[in-house]
């Protein structure tokens, strides 16, 4: 039975708790849309309910330069050749915080509690696990065998940087090919910072087109695109700022490249509790989610994970990855300029 309790001077039901955060979009409108995103609920069926990590067996693209055909010359014999396959492996990312009751006072002044409480431990979540998306993204796409998937025109010197090292008209269009070639349209997205954006926008390059989200409600929206891939602003994950000048990482990626299933068997996902010997008594509120985000096309070793869930170090660790695909087939990139 669900522990019930009092949190923030409510009593606080663990059930419709969890209904309320149930309500919540995990991602935002533009990134559901883009279609990046591919909810696969097999991954927690392979993982189970006390598991922990699941094998994805793929088969491998017949192409003509593994497979060549044989001459139907009535003398050659065609012999059936088997076909490849390879596998990837991922986890399941496992995060957990917990509040006092103070740090939502302020919080509590509308009609429904529970529900201003599950909008900021929602927020809350957002954060962390596009954080961890982005913190994932950005290992991978430090593989040499994936360095195709980069395009690079950054400087570090800041005395030297000039307009070839900032994004113009054709960058998204010359990072786009140099990733996958013929199948540059493979993208769908670009997350950039917001100064890349303005730039967009100062050229003339960002349309506005309408989009149907399926999501928990049906609904049109407008969305921006650059180049026909839309764009998700974000100051976060996008500069990094340890060098002499600012380098701007805009990540382009396409449909279905990143795998994701939610953990959704956990006793108590969210409880409150009283800690009655701690400063004269503190009700607290504790909370854990699980999700598998991982890159489609990629390993993760999970030989070198210490514990039962990853940690972000762990994660963001190159050497903890390894390429399963082949490169073209692989939907992400990067674009890293000086502005």
């Amino acid at each position: 039975m669900p522990r019930t309790g009092t949190f923030g001077g409510f009593a606080f039901d663990p059930e419709v708790f969890a209904d309320y955060m149930a309500e919540q979009p995990t991602w935002s409108n533009a990134i559901i849309a883009s279609g990046i995103l591919q909810q696969d609920s097999t991954i927690m069926n392979l993982i189970g309910s006390e598991g922990n990590v699941a094998t994805l067996p793929f088969y491998k693209a017949m192409d003509i330069t593994d497979y060549e055909p044989y001459n139907n010359d009535g003398n050659t014999n065609n012999t059936p050749k088997e076909i490849s396959g390879g596998k990837q492996t991922t986890m399941l990312i496992q995060r957990m915080m917990a509040w006092k009751a103070q740090d939502f006072t302020q919080e509590l002044t509308g009609a429904d509690p529970m529900q201003h409480i599950a909008n900021s431990v929602a927020d809350y979540y957002r954060q962390v696990w596009e954080a961890e998306l982005m913190n994932i993204v950005n290992a991978v796409m430090k593989l040499d065998t994936i360095k195709d998937h980069v395009y690079d025109i950054s400087l570090s010197d800041g005395s030297s940087v000039a307009d070839a090292n900032k994004i113009d008209e054709t960058t998204m269009i010359y990072a786009q090919q140099k990733a996958l070639g013929d199948m540059a349209n493979g993208f769908g997205i670009a997350i950039m910072n917001s100064l890349i954006f303005a730039r967009y926008q100062a050229m003339g390059m960002v349309n506005y087109n309408k989009y149907t989200i399926q999501n928990a409600l049906t609904s049109e929206v407008n969305l921006p695109t650059i180049n026909g891939l839309i764009p998700v602003v974000s100051d976060r994950f996008t500069v990094d700022t340890s060098g002499e000048v600012p380098k701007y990482i805009t990540t382009i990626v396409g449909q279905g490249a990143i795998l994701t299933a939610e953990k959704t068997n956990y006793k108590e996902p969210y409880y409150a509790d009283y800690d009655a010997e701690t400063k004269a008594g503190i009700e607290k509120l504790y909370t854990k989610e699980g999700r598998v985000l991982h890159p489609n096309g990629f390993n993760l070793k999970v030989a070198s994970i210490a514990g039962e869930s990853p940690t972000k170090t762990e994660l963001g660790n190159k050497a903890n990855w390894e390429l399963a695909y082949k490169a073209k087939n692989i939907r992400i990139g990067q674009i890293i300029s000086n502005g």
